[in-house]
């Protein structure tokens, strides 16, 4: 009887303690390609003034590879590329090979889907918080 009790009075606070503790799903997950939402081309005209001067930027995506492209620095290509969705938002990540004055290197990109827009940041490549426009021609 004695043991009984004992055994009762350590389960008891175990089992609480599993129920009470929160479960997480990891459901977003890397996934091949990329996102039909950002294929296509996307521009950037950019800003010049004389307080900034930035130049162009050009987002081509296609199902099985995407490309970015600046004012007089070499196109960063990144073919067989993973994205991942998340509250509006795409991260696509790959491996972007070497290209002229670029080296190569493993690149991730943030694109943040405002209405028509959208807005790239680079987390892990070359560049960062620049708006993009929809290409009115289909190449």
């Amino acid at each position: 009887m004695r043991v009984k009790r004992v055994v009762v009075a350590l389960a008891l606070p175990l089992l609480g303690v599993g129920l009470v503790t929160p479960m997480t799903a990891q459901a977003s997950s890397w996934k091949r390609g990329t996102p039909k939402a950002v294929r296509g081309s996307w521009f950037s005209k950019g800003v010049h003034n004389a307080k900034k001067n930035v130049g162009w930027t050009v987002f081509d995506a296609d199902k099985h590879s995407f490309g970015i492209g600046h004012m007089g620095m070499p196109s960063v290509v990144v073919y067989h590329p993973y994205y991942k969705y998340a509250h509006h938002t795409y991260f696509l990540k790959g491996y972007a090979p070497k290209n002229g004055l670029w080296r190569g290197s493993h690149v991730l990109f943030k694109l943040v889907k405002k209405g028509k827009k959208l807005h790239l940041v680079s987390k892990k490549g070359t560049y960062d918080n620049v708006m993009l426009h929809r290409d009115k021609v289909r190449r």
